[in-house]
């Protein structure tokens, strides 16, 4: 338990620097996802896909997902954020977060999932999604949403494909495959808002970030 409770502080510490940094007032949206299970044979599953500008000077926002599963037997925990960032401006401080943390903790068969993909796109002027790039997201935000719950974290005794002298192991584990699923899913989201944006004349620049944990 003092495991899950040492990720949560650390969770908690990097939003208060976030919050703490110059302009933070005006530094985008923060998205935190945090899935727990405590309860014996439970699956807790959360997802949020989240796509929003930015148009301050100041761009300090946080995509965090956090997964833990602990004082229970065969339980399993979920999470998955996905966001995009659309900055309207240069920026003068820059300093997004990315953060994915599993973790498991006094338990037996128990595994934890989290994926925290970020993208952020600058544009240096006023933007917008195209009415089909906006459907495609919203299509693309339920698809990840059914991919998180469709596929259950690994654990040492359900997943064959985890033997005790891995990694690297003989197949792909159940957590290798949702992976997968989840890293084509934002690469679609990706195409989705590059080929959607509607904006003068101009460069474009994005990049992106992405973090997976697990535990089994």
């Amino acid at each position: 338990m003092s495991s899950c409770k040492n990720v949560f502080a650390v969770l908690t510490l990097v939003l208060a620097s976030l919050i703490a940094a110059p302009g933070a007032t005006a530094g985008g949206a923060n998205q935190v996802v945090l899935s727990s299970t405590t309860s014996d044979s439970a699956w807790h599953v959360r997802a949020s896909t989240q796509v929003v500008p930015v148009s301050g000077d100041t761009v300090t926002s946080a995509n965090i997902a956090s997964a833990s599963a602990s004082t229970c037997t065969g339980c399993h925990s979920t999470a998955v954020a996905v966001q995009v960032l659309i900055a309207t401006r240069n920026p003068s401080y820059f300093a997004p977060a990315n953060v994915a943390s599993a973790v498991n903790g006094a338990c037996d068969g128990c595994g934890s999932y989290a994926y925290a993909w970020q993208y952020i796109v600058q544009t240096g002027g006023p933007v917008h999604l195209s009415l089909a790039a906006r459907e495609r997201v919203e299509s693309l935000r339920q698809q990840i949403a059914d991919a998180a719950a469709s596929m259950l974290p690994s654990d040492a005794l359900t997943d064959r494909c985890i033997v005790p002298d891995g990694p690297p192991y003989p197949c792909a584990t159940r957590d290798d495959q949702l992976t997968a699923m989840l890293d084509s899913l934002t690469a679609e989201l990706k195409d989705a808002v590059d080929s959607g944006l509607v904006a003068p004349p101009g460069k474009i620049a994005g990049a992106t970030n992405r973090q997976v944990r697990t535990s089994a």
